[in-house]
């Protein structure tokens, strides 16, 4: 620590030292938390019956469900181990989770919205989400995306996308609200031109 002027009690911390370990646990946790907060700020508006593509382990699930305009959230994934877990941890009266395709699932009862957070870049085929849509007559869609370049880096993520993207993937729909959030991904409010 290096000190300010002659008041030795004014300690400064000139440089941070961290050990590599520390520094990808920090950016772990900075990342899981971010995640999260797409879930909150998304949370207020969630209403109906929710369809969470790809809802991963089920904590985003969970917490749309927290909202008393919800009346029930469906977490959907394709992986059995984490549909395991998100039905242990997260599944109560409010919650269900099922393994299933995208690309194939129809619910048993009608879906009012469908979410996605941070799904549709990581989908091969775009049209994935719109036939979904369809298949279960899903009228309301609130989905996320990066907002900057990411498939240099993540090879998990197979588009880059722009809003002028979203709506030509969703040629029924109509945008009638978006945003970005701190530079950092942006959500679309879709709504079914016909409904």
């Amino acid at each position: 620590m290096s000190t300010t002027g002659k008041d030795s009690s004014k300690k400064v911390e000139k440089h941070i030292f961290l050990t590599k370990p520390e520094l990808l646990e920090i950016e772990n946790r900075i990342r899981i938390q971010r995640h999260v907060e797409r879930y909150a700020l998304l949370r207020q508006f969630a209403k109906g019956v929710v369809c969470d593509a790809a809802c991963g382990c089920g904590y985003g699930s969970y917490l749309l469900a927290t909202n008393p305009d919800v009346h029930s959230v469906i977490g959907i994934d394709s992986d059995r181990e984490v549909i395991d877990f998100a039905n242990q941890e997260y599944a109560n009266s409010k919650v269900s989770f099922v393994q299933g395709d995208l690309n194939k699932w129809t619910s048993d009862r009608p879906i009012d919205m469908l979410i996605s957070v941070e799904t549709i870049e990581h989908i091969p085929e775009t049209q994935v989400l719109p036939n979904f849509c369809d298949r279960n007559k899903i009228n309301h869609v609130i989905l996320t995306y990066p907002s900057k370049k990411t498939t240099h880096y993540n090879p998990f993520h197979f588009h880059d996308f722009k809003l002028q993207d979203i709506l030509d993937i969703f040629p029924k729909f109509i945008c009638y609200r978006h945003f970005n959030w701190e530079y950092e991904f942006d959500v679309v409010f879709l709504l079914r031109e016909s409904a």
